[in-house]
């Protein structure tokens, strides 16, 4: 997403062999931090181990990316938890969750993005409330995804299949 002027600012400023990588962090489109990976890759013994090395890291949000191209993820501070269920990382997701990580309304949507069904029955059976205390805001995310089966288990579940689910 940078235009041709920015790629050779920053090229300016890093050496020539800080370029190739550059270039391929770029290639990639995710966050480079090393945290980031290991909540992708739902490495969680690696992940246990970085957090019981650095305390610091139980409370705080993922640091933003010039390399990121999701949209949701560069609107939205993300914290561990969501970015976990933004991937889909489930073993992170649980130790998150049982390190007392908070369990706000917005994991919906973060969930709702990694199209992982088991993600959004825990969310239900911890009692999320869904963002501004309704599903329809989770039913036009899942739409915006293209993630069917969600959108599907959000009508007919939730909704009970009602034909007049939005207000407007």
């Amino acid at each position: 997403f940078l235009d041709v002027q920015e790629v050779k600012n920053i090229e300016n400023e890093i050496d020539t062999e800080d370029c190739a990588s550059f270039e391929n962090l770029r290639k990639t489109g995710e966050n480079e931090k090393y945290l980031c990976e290991l909540i992708r890759k739902d490495s969680i013994i690696q992940f246990v181990k970085l957090m019981n090395k650095n305390v610091s890291l139980n409370k705080t949000t993922i640091s933003p990316s010039i390399f990121e191209t999701n949209l949701f993820l560069t609107k939205n501070e993300a914290s561990l938890i969501e970015y976990a269920a933004f991937y889909g990382s489930i073993q992170i997701f649980q130790y998150l969750k049982i390190n007392q990580h908070e369990m706000k309304p917005s994991l919906w949507l973060y969930a709702i993005h990694s199209n992982n069904p088991e993600l959004i029955h825990i969310l239900e059976e911890s009692n999320v409330e869904p963002p501004d205390g309704s599903f329809e805001s989770c039913l036009v995310e899942s739409i915006k995804c293209h993630h069917n089966e969600i959108a599907n288990y959000i009508k007919q579940v939730i909704f009970n299949d009602n034909k007049q689910i939005f207000n407007r």
